[in-house]
């Protein structure tokens, strides 16, 4: 696939001359587009050592303009006061591993590691994901938090830790699973969540999947909501969790089954390209937070009906639970007032002001050393 939209530099070039290149050289021959990157990692020499040692990793380069959209913005003032953020926000901007432009387009749908593996910011083994798409013509972008899109202008700027792609919005860490339902407007879910007591034991779990249905989904047992228990909610919402790992869309199979938290079987289908969950369709696939994915489904799931099966042909899905019907409203949903704003860091992955620690090997260093950075570079960020 060629990449129409993106500048390439030649291969036999970047063998010959960038495979030698510093970060620094790299930065300098490309002032026109990432001075302020440059001036923002050369500032403090603690964490441009880090970058320019750091081997078999990809940065993506915030250019110029990208950098200069979180001017004024509650971003910035995060990053300027809170370091652990900081250290998490760059650590983010950084593939666990040499992608260079071939390697992204080889499928339309990748989920890459990053280096953000920061207690309080992400609890993904092996690092928190950023996910790779690719369109018809060739452009690459990445998705992260809030479903920020970040759309690659030009690559492989080759040097000897690896290579560099500059991108033309800054990438966003993942919020944890309360205020994502909340910025997606999933308020039914987060209403149930909170009332069945198990919003602390979905935030602090490492490794979820989480299957979210919609509000409608929710009205549409609405008779049968209001006489059930916290526990019995509790069972229902277990289901619709998978424990100890993180399955994107591009994991499924046709006729896998998975055990959920609850303990019933989890069945998946496959239908012209669309992913179902027993009878429900996911409507909004790979939404990230930081201990894991939401998947957006259109049915509630009930664990005492696990052969429930798909129907592609119907225009709305009937519900899982018999006897099910409207009463008019979305259940749960008292008190929960969805947000104005989603411009800010996320909040603590654990719910709490826990101290960030060091996670996969890869990240020890940078974690360590970055948080040395925050003195000069802070000044330099507060001017781009």
């Amino acid at each position: 696939m060629q990449l129409k939209h993106l500048t390439l530099l030649a291969a036999s070039h970047a063998a010959s001359v960038t495979a030698q290149q510093t970060l620094g050289d790299v930065l300098n021959t490309q002032a026109e587009t990432l001075s302020s990157l440059a001036s923002f990692l050369q500032s403090e020499e603690t964490i441009y050592e880090v970058f320019n040692n750091a081997r078999d990793v990809t940065l993506l380069a915030p250019s110029n303009d990208a950098l200069a959209k979180i001017q004024n913005t509650p971003l910035a003032s995060s990053l300027l006061a809170d370091p652990q953020f900081l250290t998490a926000f760059l650590s983010y901007h950084v593939l666990n591993g040499t992608f260079y432009a071939s390697n992204l387009t080889t499928e339309p749908t990748q989920f890459i590691p990053t280096l953000l593996d920061l207690n309080g910011y992400s609890s993904i083994t092996g690092g928190q994901r950023l996910q790779v798409q690719t369109d018809d013509s060739g452009g690459v972008s990445f998705l992260s938090g809030d479903g920020t899109t970040s759309l690659v202008t030009s690559v492989n700027f080759n040097y000897t830790g690896g290579t560099i792609h500059v991108i033309d919005n800054v990438v966003t860490i993942p919020a944890n699973v309360s205020t994502t339902l909340l910025n997606a407007n999933l308020t039914a879910t987060l209403g149930a969540v909170v009332q069945a007591g198990v919003a602390d034991t979905l935030t602090n779990t490492r490794d979820l999947t989480i299957f979210a249905p919609t509000n409608a989904a929710f009205e549409a047992i609405g008779n049968l909501v209001a006489g059930l228990t916290a526990e019995e909610l509790a069972n229902i919402l277990g289901y619709h969790v998978i424990p100890g790992a993180v399955v994107y869309s591009t994991d499924v199979t046709d006729g896998a089954s998975v055990a959920s938290l609850q303990g019933e079987e989890l069945n998946f289908r496959v239908v012209d390209g669309n992913v179902w969950v027993n009878s429900a369709k996911v409507v909004q696939a790979n939404v990230l937070i930081a201990n894991g994915v939401v998947h957006v489904i259109d049915g509630v799931l009930n664990p005492a009906n696990a052969d429930a099966q798909p129907n592609p042909a119907a225009s709305s899905p009937a519900p899982a639970f018999s006897g099910a019907s409207s009463t008019g409203g979305v259940p749960f949903t008292s008190g929960i007032v969805a947000p104005t704003s989603t411009s800010g860091p996320a909040p603590s992955a654990s719910g709490s002001d826990a101290p960030v620690t060091a996670g996969a090997a890869p990240m020890k260093t940078a974690a360590v050393a970055a948080a040395a950075l925050f003195g000069g570079a802070a000044a330099v960020l507060a001017n781009l």
